[in-house]
């Protein structure tokens, strides 16, 4: 991690480093943890957007590690933010790491591209952060999410 940080001359957040540490290269084993957003986001359903996994630092990791994510988005992503874990469809939370962004998590947004705002601030801190995440409660409104399709009889014949 220190080698990562030299290399890029930043350095991470203590809370970051320390769950990067402990929890990094998790996966999340469902796909109802949520979290806000504090911009508005075109993509966020009830400001709110899906969490998908962290990346870590370790050899184990594979592909889904902090370096090789900083590497695969070098040329797209803001050079101010990292990826740091998985949002929902190839979408990153990412952490600032220059200027007035250090410290703060974003969502960037890997299909806004040429000039239209691509990063949503999410958190003030990898803390905030933290604690914003909560699992989305199944619906108990009686919607088992199946659509119907009703077709008329002639269609079925020709």
């Amino acid at each position: 991690m220190k080698a990562f940080e030299n290399e890029l001359n930043i350095n991470l957040d203590e809370v970051y480093k320390e769950f990067a540490i402990r929890y990094g290269g998790s996966t999340i084993q469902a796909d109802n943890v949520l979290f806000p957003s504090l911009e508005e986001n075109p993509l966020a359903s009830n400001n709110h957007l899906r969490l998908g996994l962290f990346y870590g630092f370790g050899v184990d990791d594979n592909d889904f590690d902090v370096k090789s994510m900083t590497v695969t988005y070098e040329e797209q992503m803001p050079d101010w933010i990292i990826p740091i874990a998985d949002g929902d469809g190839g979408d990153q939370v990412c952490l600032g790491v220059k200027g007035e962004a250090a410290g703060k998590v974003y969502f960037w947004d890997h299909e806004l591209i040429n000039g239209v705002k691509d990063t949503f601030l999410v958190a003030n801190s990898f803390s905030d952060f933290i604690q914003s995440l909560f699992i989305e409660e199944a619906s108990d409104d009686g919607d088992d999410g199946i659509l119907s399709i009703e077709l008329e009889d002639d269609l079925l014949n020709s």
